[in-house]
């Protein structure tokens, strides 16, 4: 882009990604929370999120790198490695608040959970997080029997993937089914057991869930507009830096980000006006006199056109 079309295209810029000016945000965020959505991270917290991720793309690919891309070289700096391969998503990750990265990583959750640890040739690697809920049944005279049924019984299921573990009293319900996720499973029991069951955690915990995918996928979006319209840049620069931080959070965390509204952005005309003055270049002597009567009367019609844009 030309200075002025740089101009142009930062002119559009709304913000959207100061998420206190941003009203559809806010709206999404507020009637999510209002039809029960447990959000644990604040607002805060989340520009922080975007703010940070922004400046981990600009330190990872810095204008030089990028600039070197672009046929510039600077011959004092040829000996400086390459860290982008080194500032990798985990990195990044390791750099987050807590709940920021429980954001990004996207677990279900509960108010129950509980740690086992993994084990390889008999040393801890690492651990295994479980959640785990209540299931209650509603027929009270059938668990008050004596050799009645119990009240209550507990589902655990796997904190990210959210696979469902399975014992005796889970399979009076679905069987010898394998691989039953939680919002398989709250299916299974919305549409064959909800006079027979009260599952309210699970609902919570699968609408939970849900929100939580859709805060992070709107949180990274607006972390690759921030990308696009950062000042610290120019916009080819920024759009490269946002399509490989899309890229790379599909690639490695299994999103699905998409460029398509970084992609718009860019692609929109701003050359508005800049035509216009060539075509009153056009109509103006080398001695600098005008035209005739009638170029006179289009070079006041372009001034008009170009002076309202």
């Amino acid at each position: 882009m030309t200075i002025a079309q740089a101009g142009r295209f930062y002119e559009q810029d709304t913000k959207d990604y100061e998420i206190e000016n941003n009203k559809d945000f806010l709206t999404w965020f507020k009637t999510s929370i209002d039809d029960g959505y447990h959000c644990f991270i604040k607002i805060e917290e989340l520009q922080e999120l975007i703010n940070n991720i922004v400046n981990w793309y600009e330190i990872k690919y810095p204008e030089k790198e990028l600039e070197y891309f672009e046929g510039v070289r600077y011959m004092n700096f040829q000996d400086i490695r390459r860290i982008s391969d080194v500032m990798d998503i985990r990195q990044l990750l390791f750099r987050l608040t807590h709940n920021q990265l429980c954001l990004i990583e996207c677990g279900y959750r509960t108010k129950g959970w509980v740690q086992h640890p993994i084990y390889e040739n008999g040393n801890e690697v690492g651990c295994k997080v479980q959640i785990f809920m209540s299931i209650n049944r509603k027929n009270e005279e059938e668990c008050n029997s004596w050799l009645g049924k119990v009240s209550s019984f507990l589902l655990h299921a796997d904190h990210i993937s959210g696979e469902v573990s399975k014992d005796y009293m889970l399979e009076e319900y679905i069987g010898n089914e394998e691989n039953i996720s939680l919002d398989e499973l709250l299916f299974v029991f919305n549409e064959k057991y909800n006079d027979e069951l009260d599952f309210t955690e699970l609902k919570e915990c699968v609408y939970d869930h849900n929100c939580d995918m859709e805060l992070r996928h709107r949180i990274l979006q607006l972390v690759a507009l921030k990308l696009l319209y950062s000042r610290n840049t120019i916009p080819e620069r920024g759009y490269e830096r946002a399509k490989r931080f899309i890229n790379e959070f599909n690639k490695k965390l299994g999103l699905l980000l998409s460029t398509e509204e970084i992609d718009e952005i860019i692609h929109r005309d701003y050359t508005d006006g800049e035509r216009c003055k060539c075509v009153l270049k056009n109509y103006i002597n080398e001695d600098g006199k005008e035209h005739g009567k009638e170029d006179k009367g289009i070079k006041r019609l372009v001034k008009i056109m170009f002076n309202k844009n």
